[in-house]
């Protein structure tokens, strides 16, 4: 501690105020000062897969489909929404969104709505980059197509065309329908996107060898720049021990391993819809382009009006049918394909997530103890974490960062002395009381402490969302002293840094609207927890992961361990309620 706190005081001295400076010029030059250098940490120079560890899964509502045109009625009602809300941005009418608490009223920016539709991620060694569509000067010039993945196979439709428009929803089914019966008589497809859920490096090579073939490279530009993936899974990929919302979630994140659906992917597309035949429906989404708020407003709203909107129509004409990619593929790039299987399939056997439903009370109860049910949240987490553990890590909340230009995410620190003194008495609190006197106080020391921890919560969660988070400062400074000076100073080598950008328990409240929907991601580190949660009225939806491999994590014991502190803290708030 001495020695970091030494270390510290040194870069403050000295180093610190010139770094300081960089960033006040950087301030000057640029939209935003450190959204570039965020992107790269956060994503675009992770090595990692990006399924599992990076692309969240959502899972929509699920539906009973009779016959394979029912399947294409709804994937084409879905096209033709995100088709709507290209033309909405396309002649910039998204609505302007306002901050609604904390300097109520100020505008939010839109940007990430923008970088959602006909996006995709480039892996390149060492470095991914994003490829974003341009603006259209005119709308209606604007030419789009999709990509309808089927049985592996891989169709471009073209959905609209500068000499004839927008095909209507009944001509898309028309042609997702045949995509899949020519994929349902046709031989094997190469696993080809496979390829998309390799170590970033592995990836990045294995696509510079696709690439010398023209025909290749043709269709990876096609996937590049189509309004979205739209995937068309056959049944199955569920495991039989795991409940239904687990199963979804899971198809959803990687598709079920590489004996179902997981080939019939594209993991680098922003957007990749999933229908498939059994009823199962959801997304995932890469997540370098935009937050989770962006995707969940496209998907709710796709959602809803296909609910409303009428069957499709059939063509008065047939167009030519689609034909699938062909790829040309050397024997490296199918041994490539069989290894990325291989590890594929291990990371899909190592992710252990649960899909938790507490029934206990929801929002409304949380309200009622005049606590924010995100602050409420997080501090049941950390009592969760302290209860399994008996210490506190290092946590990550996103924070948005919307009201400034270009503003991503900073990080609410939930983890503090408050909410450890307040979780030790919870845990504490189990001893039976000495004498008569002693239990009402310990009750009332738990509210107090209870109280204290609510109150510094919400000033770290304030000054986040005000620009005025500590992570993507020092970030900053890093980023500004490793490109001024070509090295890291001392600083950024401590331990102590090290372990305070560790985050053992990654979390997110990821609120949805639509009554069963709900987003799910994997654990950023390989002993950590990631945890999502979206509160109900009378419920909360937590998406639990960790790792098998892993000796020092469990996600059946921190769901057990969650239920019991949202039960102790009902408790205690309905001691104070009966003592009032």
């Amino acid at each position: 501690m001495e020695k970091t706190q030494e270390i510290v005081k040194k870069f403050s001295e000295n180093l610190g105020p010139r770094m300081q400076n960089v960033l006040v010029e950087r301030q000057k030059e640029m939209i935003n000062w450190v959204t570039d250098w965020w992107l790269d940490d956060m994503y675009l120079k992770v090595r990692l897969p990006v399924p599992i560890n990076s692309n969240p899964g959502m899972v929509f509502p699920r539906r009973q489909f009779a016959k394979i045109d029912e399947v294409a009625d709804l994937a084409a009602l879905y096209i033709d929404d995100l088709l709507d809300y290209k033309e909405m941005l396309d002649r910039g009418e998204l609505p302007q969104e306002r901050a609604t608490s904390r300097e109520k009223g100020q505008p939010l920016c839109m940007e990430q709505f923008y970088r959602l539709l006909g996006v995709c991620r480039i892996p390149e060694v060492g470095k991914d980059r994003l490829e974003l569509p341009d603006r259209p000067n005119d709308p209606s010039e604007c030419e789009e197509l999709v990509i309808v993945v089927c049985r592996n196979y891989f169709y471009p439709i073209p959905v609209k065309a500068a000499d004839r428009g927008r095909l209507t929803p009944g001509e898309i089914q028309a042609q997702l329908l045949h995509a899949m019966v020519d994929a349902a008589g046709a031989p094997p497809a190469p696993r080809v996107g496979l390829l998309t859920s390799m170590n970033r490096d592995q990836w990045a090579k294995a696509r510079e060898q696709l690439i010398k073939d023209e025909n290749n490279r043709t269709n990876l530009e096609l996937i590049s720049r189509a309004l979205c993936i739209m995937c068309i899974d056959e049944a199955g990929g569920d495991r039989p021990e795991l409940d239904a919302d687990t199963n979804a979630l899971l198809r959803a994140m990687h598709g079920g391993g590489t004996r179902y659906h997981s080939a019939n992917r594209w993991f680098d597309k922003t957007v990749q819809l999933i229908i498939s035949s059994d009823g199962t429906i959801g997304m995932c989404y890469e997540h370098s382009p935009a937050e989770g708020v962006a995707v969940i407003r496209l998907a709710e709203r796709a959602l809803a009006r296909a609910e409303v909107a009428d069957k499709p129509s059939p063509p008065p004409a047939l167009l030519p049918a689609p034909q699938f990619m062909k790829w040309n593929l050397t024997s490296e790039l199918h041994r490539g394909i069989e290894n990325a299987a291989r590890d594929f399939d291990r990371q899909i056997s190592d992710l252990d997530l649960k899909v938790y439903t507490y029934r206990g009370y929801g929002r409304e109860f949380m309200k009622s103890c005049r606590t924010s049910p995100d602050v409420y949240i997080q501090l049941a987490l950390q009592y969760t974490y302290y209860k399994m553990y008996g210490y506190l890590v290092s946590t990550y909340e996103s924070a948005s960062l919307r009201r400034f230009h270009h503003g991503r995410v900073d990080n609410i620190r939930s983890a503090h002395s408050a909410a450890h003194a307040w979780a030790a008495a919870m845990c504490t609190a189990d001893t039976p009381p000495q004498t008569d006197d002693d239990g009402p106080k310990k009750e009332q020391k738990k509210l107090e402490l209870f109280e204290e921890a609510a109150r510094k919560q919400t000033a770290i969660m304030e000054a986040n969302i005000l620009g005025r988070g500590i992570d993507n400062h020092l970030l900053g400074l890093r980023e500004a002293a490793r490109e001024t000076l070509g090295e890291l100073p001392e600083m950024f080598k401590d331990p102590t840094y090290g372990r305070m950008i560790e985050f053992k328990l990654s979390t997110s409240q990821v609120a949805t609207t639509t009554d069963n929907t709900f987003m799910g991601y994997g654990a950023v580190v390989p002993d950590g927890y990631g945890c999502s949660y979206n509160p109900k009225k009378d419920s909360v939806i937590f998406c639990i992961s960790s790792f098998t491999s892993s000796s020092v994590t469990n996600t059946e014991a921190f769901r057990q361990s969650l239920g019991e502190a949202l039960d102790s803290m009902r408790l205690m708030f309905q001691n104070r309620k009966a003592e009032n």
